[in-house]
C-alpha cells in the first residue's frame, strides 16, 4: 500500500493509499546548494561589494519558514564581509504569524550562525516619505538587497518581492480593495527610492540582479504544472510554522480551486495549533471588517465553497468550521480520504 508523509505542525502524519486508486503525486521542485551556486552568489556580492565604497549593507530579509533562503543569507553575509562591517538585516515575515514568524526567523538565523545586526522591522521607527510611511532605516545610503523565497499564491498568483515590500511591514499605505494595484504603487514608489537589488528562489531556481529586473522575470516565470481535472485533490501546507493557523493555509484553496472538477474536493492537511488566525481575520469573515487582505481571503473561501467542496485534516473544531465556512474537518489524512473515496467512487 504506498504511503505518503505530509508535514504538520511540528511532526509529520501519513496516509497510506488503497493499491487499487489511481492517483498522481505531485511535489515542488526545489533549489539545490552546490558549488556553482555558491560561486554565482560570490560574484554577485563581490560586484555590490565593489561599489558600495563605505556604505554598508541593509538586506531586507522576509523570512518565509523556508531554510534554503537562510542559508543563502548566511553565504550572503559572508561574502559582504569583506567589504563592510557594517551589515543589518531587517527581518519580516508577512506569510507567518507576526510572533511565532519573528521567533522562527530568529531560532534559524542563530541555527544558521548568520554574522549581522538582526532587528525585527515590525519595531521600527515609520517616516513620512514618497506619499507613505516607511521605515526609516531604509533612508540612510547603505546599499539596499531584497531576499525571500517565491512561491505560487492563491491570491496573488505568486509571493515573491513586491508581496515582502507591501505586506513585510516595510511600508504602509492605505489598502483599497485592489490589492494588486496597491503593492505596485509600493514596489514602484520604494523602487524609485531605494534603488534595490533583490534575489529570490523559485522552485530550483535562484535570481539575483537589480530588483526590478528580477522582479520582471519572476512574475513571468512559470511554476505551474499542467493537470488534468481531478475529483479530489489532497495537500499538505508545509508544517510549522507555516501552518499554524488557518488563515496562513487558507490561500492554498485559491490555489487548487482550478485542479478540481466543479463539486470535486480541495483536501488540505495542516495542523493550525494557534486556531483560525488574527482578530482581523475573524472580523473579515464575520462581518466584512478586519483588512482588505483579510476580506479578499474570506471572499475567495466563500466563493470556491460554492462550487468545490472543501476538508481539513486539522485540529480545528468540526462545528465552527462548518458553520463558518462550509468546511469538513477530520483528525486524520486517512479519514478524509476515506470520506473522499466513498464520496467519488
Amino acid at each position: 500500500m504506498p504511503e505518503i508523509w505530509f508535514r504538520y505542525g511540528g511532526t509529520e502524519v501519513s496516509l497510506e493509499l488503497p493499491d487499487d486508486l489511481s492517483y498522481k503525486m505531485l511535489e515542488p521542485r526545489e533549489l539545490k546548494p552546490d558549488e556553482r551556486l555558491w560561486r554565482e552568489l560570490g560574484t554577485f556580492a563581490d560586484n555590490l561589494g565593489r561599489g558600495a565604497g563605505s556604505r554598508g549593507f541593509t538586506i531586507l530579509y522576509d523570512h518565509s519558514g523556508d531554510k534554503m533562503s537562510l542559508v543563502i543569507l548566511r553565504h550572503l553575509i559572508e561574502s559582504l564581509e569583506q567589504y563592510s562591517d557594517r551589515i543589518r538585516v531587517l527581518v519580516s515575515g508577512w506569510r507567518l504569524d507576526p510572533s511565532e514568524g519573528w521567533e522562527d526567523a530568529r531560532r534559524g538565523l542563530k541555527e544558521y550562525d548568520v554574522r549581522a545586526e538582526i532587528i525585527n522591522v515590525r519595531g521600527r521607527e515609520m517616516v513620512e516619505h514618497s506619499g507613505m510611511r516607511i521605515v526609516e532605516d531604509l533612508l540612510d545610503n547603505s546599499v539596499k538587497i531584497i531576499l525571500t523565497a517565491s512561491e505560487p499564491h492563491g491570491l496573488f498568483g505568486k509571493a515573491s518581492l513586491r508581496e515582502a515590500l507591501a505586506f513585510g511591514g516595510f511600508a504602509e499605505i492605505g489598502f483599497s480593495e485592489d490589492l494588486q494595484a496597491d503593492i505596485l504603487t509600493v514596489w514602484s514608489r520604494l523602487i524609485e527610492e531605494l534603488r534595490p537589488w533583490a534575489i529570490t528562489m523559485l522552485n530550483d531556481r535562484i535570481y539575483m540582479g537589480d530588483a526590478e529586473d528580477v522582479a520582471k522575470r519572476v512574475y513571468n516565470a512559470g511554476c505551474e504544472e499542467a493537470v488534468s481535472d481531478f475529483e479530489i485533490v489532497l495537500a499538505g501546507c508545509g508544517g510549522r510554522p507555516r501552518d499554524t493557523s488557518f488563515q496562513l493555509i487558507a490561500h492554498v484553496i485559491g490555489l487548487l480551486r482550478d485542479t478540481v472538477v466543479d463539486d470535486g474536493l480541495i483536501g488540505l492537511i495542516a495542523e493550525c495549533s494557534r486556531g483560525l488566525g488574527s482578530k482581523s481575520f475573524m472580523e473579515a469573515v464575520l462581518g466584512g471588517g478586519g483588512t482588505p487582505l483579510d476580506r479578499a481571503l474570506a471572499r475567495m473561501i466563500r466563493e470556491t465553497s460554492t462550487s468545490k467542496k472543501i476538508a481539513l485534516a486539522t485540529t480545528l473544531p468540526r462545528s465552527v468550521m462548518k458553520k463558518l465556512f462550509d468546511i469538513r474537518c477530520f483528525d486524520t489524512p486517512e479519514e478524509m480520504l476515506t470520506y473522499a473515496l466513498r464520496r467519488y467512487t
